[in-house]
């Protein structure tokens, strides 16, 4: 057994051992290289060299530190809206030697959403980390955060990144389609049609359209998408 100040290594990314991230179940993933791996292996396909990396729901720092390890990503900005899992992304990047990822604990809105009271917006942090959520999870007797909420146009505009990727729970489908994503050439997420069915399906693909994207067919598999502006 490996001694608790032994990093995790999984795909060349260390991880420090942190049993309340890092459990049994995520552990095993990480230790056969199934954690993300359509994700990473997506991403691989079209990030090229020097790119700028905009991450939502960018979860314990893997696919942020292999863009940059093993892509050669110029910068990465990390948005996630559990601080718990901000601080252990920061940690991760530390022991990676990686100074070029900058994490933002936030929510992103859509362009057009209204500004929610105070500029924030309650998160609820559960155990284990992946159920936490922005919608009160039944039973729930758990800490409850308030996150910034900051509109995606925004984060586009400060960190101008070439490449989104967006692994939000089901957020993603009506998120971009009114978001100002000038300089963006692609977008890659994660479709989760057991939250909003296929109506859901329909709004993500036609916001990505009315931005003057279309899905590309050979960077994407299952239920890892991409879109690309067209030229």
């Amino acid at each position: 057994m490996a001694d608790d100040d032994t990093p995790l290594t999984s795909r060349g990314v260390d991880f420090p051992r942190d049993p309340e991230v890092l459990t049994p179940r995520i552990a095993r993933k990480l230790e056969r290289a199934t954690y993300e791996a359509g994700e990473l292996e997506t991403l691989r396909r079209f990030l090229k060299p020097g790119a700028r990396l905009l991450e939502l729901g960018s979860g314990i720092g893997m696919l942020s530190s292999h863009a940059v390890k093993h892509c050669g990503a110029g910068h990465v900005a990390c948005v996630e809206a559990n601080p718990r899992l901000c601080d252990y992304t920061r940690r991760v990047h530390a022991a990676n030697g990686i100074g070029t990822a900058q994490v933002i604990n936030a929510v992103a809105l859509p362009g057009d959403a209204p500004a929610p009271p105070g500029g924030t917006l309650p998160f609820y942090v559960t155990d284990p980390f992946w159920s936490s959520s922005l919608a009160r999870p039944d039973g729930h007797d758990g800490p409850v955060c308030d996150v910034p909420a900051v509109r995606l146009s925004e984060l586009v505009a400060e960190h101008r990144p070439d490449v989104i990727a967006c692994d939000i729970e089901g957020g993603e489908a009506d998120l971009f389609g009114s978001s100002d994503l000038s300089g963006v050439r692609h977008v890659m997420m994660e479709l989760h049609t057991r939250v909003y069915g296929g109506e859901g399906i329909r709004r993500t693909f036609e916001g990505m359209h009315r931005q003057g994207f279309f899905y590309h067919q050979k960077h994407s598999a299952a239920d890892i998408v991409v879109f690309e502006r067209l030229k």
